[in-house]
């Protein structure tokens, strides 16, 4: 029998084995960092939820079946019956850019839709959450180029440091970054493997109250879809 500690551990490897961080996992999971690494050091005493083992799963790319297995049992339907992210019934509009401003940005943007987790949907509510179209590698080891980045609106005092967001600076189309606030400035960092192509950015934070640039963060990232 699978206890908590050994499926946290064998969890850790199939992470390790993939060169991916905890944080990395948990994004594409849609769930805290914090609580996976809760799992993997083996202090929760149970095993999780077939729900959250699916989610795992995704997190980590690999098998609905092989998740299971990690787990210590069989699933009880066939993989191509079992929904990784819930009921999926509510769809959100994917835009290709936004440059025009959160939620509605530019209907001609608007490339295609994508079904939304119900509990993203109870989580932030489905007027909350956008679409983005991923357009280029600076935050690919996190959100690969051509995913779909599901951003959900909220106060920018609820965004802690290291977030990824949405951002719009000067009027020119979102891009994602992670987010540092600080007193006298704020910093826009990417995430890519291609390290000497992508810098990170700041500015001081009086001229951004001044509109100097404008910037507006329109989203912070809760959920990604790898392919369309």
């Amino acid at each position: 029998m699978v206890d908590g500690v050994e499926f946290g551990r064998k969890i850790k490897e199939i992470r390790e084995s993939k060169h991916v961080s905890v944080r990395q996992v948990a994004i594409k999971a849609d769930m805290s960092h914090s609580y996976l690494s809760t799992i993997e050091n083996g202090r929760r005493s149970t095993i999780p939820s077939k729900k959250t083992l699916l989610k795992i799963a995704h997190g980590l790319n690999v098998s609905q079946d092989d998740i299971f297995k990690v787990a210590g049992f069989v699933a009880d339907s066939p993989s191509n019956e079992l929904n990784i992210t819930g009921i999926n019934t509510v769809s959100i509009p994917i835009y290709g850019r936004i440059s025009a401003g959160y939620p509605e940005g530019a209907k001609e943007d608007i490339e295609g839709h994508v079904k939304i987790d119900d509990d993203l949907i109870e989580r932030y509510g489905k007027d909350n959450l956008i679409g983005l179209r991923v357009n280029g590698e600076s935050m690919n080891k996190v959100v690969p180029n051509g995913a779909v980045a599901i951003l959900a609106k909220i106060d920018k005092g609820e965004i802690t440091n290291g977030d990824i967001c949405g951002v719009i600076i000067d009027g020119e189309a979102a891009t994602l970054k992670h987010v540092y606030q600080y007193p006298d400035r704020i910093r826009f960092e990417p995430d890519s493997w291609l390290k000497e192509e992508f810098k990170p950015f700041e500015y001081n934070k009086e001229d951004v109250e001044n509109g100097q640039p404008p910037i507006q963060i329109i989203g912070k990232l809760v959920h990604q879809q790898s392919s369309f």
